[in-house]
């Protein structure tokens, strides 16, 4: 049953690969592990490695000095971040809310440390954020998790930027730790972040059936294979790869039956997505012959969850989207179909105005933590993604004409969330 193998699939990644950092050597045994799969099934195969940033953490300590005594508190270091000076520093700590330019307005911020009201899962250290922290002179930002994440996650600043006198030492702690703070009515607070940021290689990972009609023409259905810091990433995005691996033996059974697609599928399984977007970006920039004749991506951000519903998230022309409403309704599902910019490896395609969605599901309480594990995952989570995906890909890579482009309003949006994190591929092609 193709549920049951992507659970399976979802497993091996989790618990027999574990974290699974792009550059290591578990996302490459993970890599090894669909190669072998795929040339089972007899699809065809190939790799793109490229180069990117490991950030390893050599120290960090968060304390906060509450009625005269230095408590330890629990948090995250937003890698890619700056380092303090060796040993730590004091700041003085002022509550900015969430970051608006009154609460900057009214503080006076300058070589202090400013914590920021913010789900910084989904909204992560930004450049504009950083560059406003820099007009008003502080020293250091701690942000906050939504109110039920379940743990504080790990999250990611720019690579590029982090040597940039914008970029500050970054911090991420617990809802309820900062109500705590607020509470107390804490006024100082002791920052130690120490980092080591080195290279390494790392891998995409393509299954490829070619297409009998329109071969030049490329379906991209895609996932990403490593995880963050701190996390499996059972449903972030092991689960994503899994259903993409079982999509395409389901397609590779078609077409040796007989039934191939007309457009060309590829099957991808990126890498060095948690630390900016990396392997989409490289593979693109690339295999530029293959960026411009991409005519829909189906990607996966967060799948297999057991308790959830989803979105399908994305970019496409007014017709296009009615055509995925349209399957929805066929599905007999109520998953809405919403376009606007998410930070996912199809941002990178937004560059060209390619077609897009990506499948979310709304359940991301355990994310970038040790909860995001097996325990969320289950055979039946599968069967609706997978259902719906088989009816997108039926119609995306069968012998019809996709409309390119977006509505303007959709370009600029997602030309400026690319902008907020200098991920994405907007002035580069």
């Amino acid at each position: 049953m193709i549920e049951q193998m992507a659970y399976d699939h979802t497993k091996y990644f989790a618990e027999e690969c574990g974290v699974r950092l792009a550059g290591t050597e578990a996302v490459i045994k993970a890599s090894d592990y669909i190669l072998d799969y795929y040339k089972q099934h007899g699809i065809k195969t190939e790799i793109h490695e490229f180069d990117v940033p490991i950030c390893k953490v050599i120290e960090s300590n968060l304390k906060a000095n509450i009625g005269g005594k230095w408590s330890e508190l629990g948090h995250t270091p937003a890698l890619f971040s700056k380092s303090t000076a060796k040993g730590g520093e004091t700041f003085p700590l002022v509550f900015l809310e969430d970051g608006s330019t009154a609460a900057f307005e009214e503080n006076d911020v300058k070589g202090k440390a400013v914590l920021i009201y913010r789900d910084v899962y989904f909204v992560y250290p930004d450049i504009s954020m950083y560059k406003k922290l820099k007009e008003y002179g502080a020293a250091a930002v701690i942000y906050t998790t939504g109110e039920f994440h379940m743990d504080v996650p790990y999250v990611y600043a720019n690579f590029e930027t982090m040597d940039e006198d914008y970029t500050i030492p970054t911090a991420v702690i617990y809802y309820q730790t900062a109500r705590e703070l607020l509470k107390q009515d804490v006024k100082e607070i002791f920052i130690n972040l120490q980092f080591d940021v080195a290279m390494s290689t790392s891998r995409n990972t393509i299954g490829v059936i070619e297409g009998a009609l329109r071969p030049e023409e490329n379906v991209i259905i895609c996932g990403h294979l490593d995880s963050s810091m701190g996390s499996v990433g059972a449903t972030d995005d092991a689960a994503a790869v899994a259903a993409v691996m079982e999509l395409a033996r389901y397609y590779q059974q078609l077409a040796d039956a007989g039934k191939p697609p007309a457009r060309t599928m590829r099957f991808i399984a990126w890498s060095g997505h948690e630390c900016g977007l990396h392997g989409s970006k490289y593979y693109l920039l690339e295999h530029r012959d293959i960026f411009e004749n991409t005519k829909f991506v189906l990607n996966y951000d967060v799948i297999g969850n057991d308790i959830c519903s989803y979105a399908a998230i994305g970019g496409c022309m007014p017709e296009v989207e009615s055509k995925l409403n349209e399957i929805m309704e066929e599905q007999k599902l109520k998953w809405p179909v919403i376009m606007e910019p998410q930070v996912v490896d199809a941002l990178n395609f937004a560059a060209k105005e390619i077609a897009q969605i990506t499948l979310f599901a709304d359940v991301v309480r355990g994310n970038h933590t040790v909860y995001d594990n097996m325990d969320l995952i289950s055979v039946k989570g599968f069967k609706r993604p997978i259902a719906f995906s088989k009816a997108v890909l039926d119609w995306a890579a069968g012998d019809v004409d996709i409309i390119q482009g977006y509505p303007s309003e959709l370009t600029r949006a997602m030309k400026e969330t690319s902008e907020m994190y200098g991920w994405g591929l907007f002035g580069l092609v």
